[in-house]
C-alpha cells in the first residue's frame, strides 16, 4: 500500500516556529475551499472571499500587515476552484520575503491571524493527530482496499492480486454437500490471503487502525482469519456490497465511524486528565499547572480545546532557553535573554514541546475546564511514586 498523503516537514515547521515579526506583520490564514459545483460553488467561493475580506479589514485597523500579502491572499482565494477539499494554510511576511503556502487534508475553520509569530497550533496539532484507516471491503469473490487519512479516501486494491485463484460464485444454492464443502474451504483460503496482507502492511507501518465493509453474513467468516494483532487494531464495521459500494459511499460510512471513536477517545481521554489533576496523579489543568509541568519535563500529552467565549490567555517563550512564564517579564528570569509573547498561550506551550517527543492535540469535540481550556497528560509527576499516580 501506499504511505499516504505527504507531511509538511518536521524542519520546516521547526522554521516557522522560530519565526519573529518586532514588527507585528506575520500573517497567518487557514481556510477550507467550497467544492466547485456550478453556481453555488462560485456563490460559496465569493461568500469565502467576503469573509476573509471582513477578517482582513478588521486586522488592518489593529496591526500592520502589508497591504502586498493581503491582497496575494484575496488574488489567491479568488483563484481557488475548490481546492480538492482540501485545506489552504498561507504564512506570510513581505517585509521579510515569506510566503509559504499549503494544501493540508482535515477540517479546520476559517481562521486570518496578524501578529509577531505564525498561528501554527491548528496545523501541527491537525498533522500530528493524523491516523491511517485500512478499509478491507471483502465477500467470497472479492476483496478491495483503501486508505482513508485527513477526510480523504483512496484505493489500493491492486495490492491483492488473486488472478491466479480460482473465484468463488456468491449466489445460487449447491445440490451437493461436496461442493458445498469446496467452495467453503476456498472462501476462508480467501479471507486469510485478505487478512495475511492485512497483517502485512500493518508490520509495515502503512496503515493504524482498520476498518471492515462487508455483507453481514461476510462478516463471521472474515472475523475468524483476522490475526490477534489486526484485530486489535479494528475499530469499527459497516455493512455494504463491496462489488457495488462507491468511494464516496465507502468514505460517508467509515468517517463516521472515525469520528465516533473520536470523540469517544477525546471523552476518555479529557476525564482521565481531569481526574488524574483532581488526585494529583498523572493530569495537569490550567495554563499554570501545564507550564509548570512542561517545565519539568513531565508532559506525554499536551491539550488544548478552541472553546468559544473562551478568552485566551497569553503566554511568554524565552528565545534562547525556552523557559516558560504565564507573565509577560521583558528578560528570562532564568538566562536574562529575552522573552517572546504569544497572545495565544499554546502557541508559545507548543513552541516549547517541539523537538522534546510531546504529542500535541487541539480537542475538537470535547470541552476543558475555563478559564484556560489547556491541559496535560503526564509521563510522570516528580516527587510522586509513578506507580501510585496510575492507580490514582
Amino acid at each position: 500500500m501506499a504511505n499516504g498523503i505527504s507531511r509538511i516537514p518536521a524542519e520546516e515547521l521547526k522554521e516557522l516556529a522560530q519565526f519573529w515579526s518586532e514588527q507585528g506583520d506575520a500573517l497567518s490564514l487557514y481556510f477550507k475551499g467550497p467544492a466547485p459545483s456550478d453556481l453555488a460553488g462560485r456563490e460559496d467561493r465569493l461568500h469565502v472571499k467576503d469573509k476573509i475580506k471582513e477578517a482582513l479589514g478588521k486586522l488592518r485597523g489593529s496591526a500592520p500587515a502589508d497591504s502586498r500579502d493581503i491582497e496575494r491572499i484575496l488574488d489567491t482565494v479568488s483563484a481557488m476552484k475548490g481546492n480538492g477539499g482540501r485545506i489552504k494554510v498561507i504564512f506570510a511576511c513581505a517585509r521579510q520575503g515569506i510566503w509559504r503556502e499549503y494544501d493540508v487534508p482535515g477540517d479546520l475553520a476559517l481562521r486570518v491571524d496578524i501578529g509577531s509569530a505564525f498561528t501554527l497550533a491548528p496545523l501541527i496539532a491537525q498533522q500530528q493527530g493524523r491516523r491511517r484507516y485500512c478499509i478491507a471491503l471483502a465477500d467470497r469473490n472479492r476483496a478491495r482496499l483503501l486508505l482513508l487519512e485527513g477526510r480523504e479516501i483512496s484505493e489500493h486494491s491492486q495490492v491483492l492480486d488473486e488472478d491466479d485463484k480460482e473465484k468463488i460464485r456468491t449466489t445460487g444454492t449447491s445440490k451437493s454437500v461436496h461442493l458445498e464443502r469446496k467452495q467453503g474451504e476456498k472462501a476462508r483460503r480467501h479471507f486469510a490471503f485478505l487478512a495475511d496482507h492485512l497483517l502485512h502492511f500493518y508490520e509495515h507501518k502503512d496503515y493504524d487502525y482498520l476498518i471492515v465493509g462487508c455483507r453481514d453474513e461476510m462478516w463471521p467468516g472474515i472475523e475468524a482469519e483476522l490475526h490477534p494483532q489486526v484485530q486489535r487494531i479494528l475499530v469499527g464495521r459497516f455493512t455494504t456490497d463491496p462489488g457495488l459500494a462507491t468511494c464516496e459511499a465507502i468514505l460517508e460510512h467509515s468517517q463516521a465511524i472515525v469520528d465516533e471513536r473520536d470523540r469517544d477517545e477525546e471523552s476518555r481521554l479529557v476525564d482521565r486528565i481531569v481526574g488524574a489533576a483532581a488526585a494529583n496523579a498523572l493530569g495537569a489543568v490550567g495554563l499554570n499547572a501545564v507550564i509548570d509541568a512542561l517545565e519539568k519535563g513531565e508532559v506525554r500529552t499536551l491539550l488544548w480545546a478552541d472553546q468559544p467565549r473562551i478568552e485566551h490567555r497569553a503566554a511568554s517563550l524565552c528565545e534562547s532557553c525556552g523557559h516558560l512564564e504565564a507573565d509577560a517579564p521583558r528578560a528570562c528570569p532564568l538566562c536574562g535573554a529575552r522573552m517572546r509573547r504569544f497572545a495565544d498561550a499554546q502557541e508559545a506551550l507548543l513552541r516549547h514541546a517541539l523537538g522534546h517527543s510531546i504529542e500535541v492535540r487541539q480537542l475538537h469535540y470535547t470541552k476543558l475546564p475555563s478559564p484556560d481550556a489547556i491541559a496535560a497528560w503526564l509521563r510522570f509527576r516528580a516527587g510522586v511514586n509513578t506507580a501510585q499516580a496510575l492507580a490514582s
